[in-house]
């Protein structure tokens, strides 16, 4: 499909929406690429944006930076720096299978990636690993429950892992996209903290309105910049009780934080969080 024929899919199913909106959107995307990516390409992305699938008729060999992707895109190639390896976990159904995510970033952000079945084999074999860069061909895009992006690998996809000919400056670690502990000031989702252990509380245990027993530990972790409460809950605390003790060096991914009962702002860590305990090993 030629670049007028994606604009003219959008303008079709949105007559509200004008060609000269459609163009300047382009234009906005084709300087954040610096023109490294086709003009067809980009204009598939501003069609995804409206609901619009374009049928694809090529296959696209170009990275695209993560802060480009949106859902429901085919045939995608991205690469980043892996920042999080969660364990794989099975599903039962019409159809079994098994998955397993992780979390890459790039210069501009960060992306979860799901891998699906034999996919997980990279992470049960420890091919994939925290720290390395790695290139995804051949994924595809869906919104996520909080309306985020995320790539999906099936039986189809590639992975390569420190691919040549990579420029490692544009994949920092997560540390360029960390919070210190001492401006965690407000709720938000998908934070990100490094620092040590000053104080560790028991864990405590309570029953759900299901009759279900739950289980939560309570840390304090501290920076240069101050210091923040931590709450870990059920499994996640379960996990990470045996490795923490005073002085150890932790990183925390995709954490979140919430209000505190006694005033003030807390983190909290749940099945969605990463929790490095070799942090101090990333340059």
């Amino acid at each position: 499909m030629t670049a007028e024929e994606i604009i003219q899919s959008v303008l079709s199913k949105h007559p509200e929406v004008t060609r000269a909106q459609v163009l300047e959107a382009f234009e906005i995307e084709k300087g954040k690429s610096g023109g490294l990516i086709e003009d067809e390409t980009l204009l598939r992305l501003i069609a995804a944006r409206y609901g619009v699938e374009v049928p694809q008729t090529k296959t696209y060999n170009c990275s695209l930076s993560i802060s480009l992707l949106v859902p429901r895109l085919n045939d995608v190639t991205v690469s980043g720096r892996i920042v999080a390896v969660y364990p794989v976990k099975s599903f039962e159904g019409k159809q079994s299978g098994k998955y397993a995510s992780l979390l890459i970033v790039d210069r501009d952000c960060l992306l979860r990636v799901m891998l699906w079945n034999e996919k997980t084999s990279l992470i049960e074999s420890g091919e994939l690993k925290a720290g390395q860069i790695a290139s995804f061909s051949h994924g595809y895009t869906r919104e996520d429950r909080n309306g985020q992006t995320e790539l999906h690998l099936g039986s189809k996809s590639v992975v390569k892992v420190n691919p040549k000919d990579v420029d490692e400056a544009s994949f920092p670690f997560i540390s360029r996209f960390s919070t210190k502990c001492g401006d965690v000031t407000k709720a938000q989702q998908n934070i990100h903290l490094n620092g040590n252990v000053r104080e560790v509380f028991p864990s405590s245990t309570f029953t759900r309105q299901d009759q279900t027993n739950g289980k939560f530990l309570r840390f304090v972790l501290a920076d240069d910049s101050g210091e923040v409460k931590v709450v870990a809950w059920n499994d996640k605390a379960d996990e990470i009780e045996p490795l923490l003790r005073i002085g150890v060096e932790v990183r925390l991914v995709n954490a979140k934080t919430k209000s505190a009962s006694k005033g003030g702002f807390e983190v909290h860590v749940d099945a969605a969080t990463y929790v490095d305990f070799s942090a101090s090993r990333e340059p």
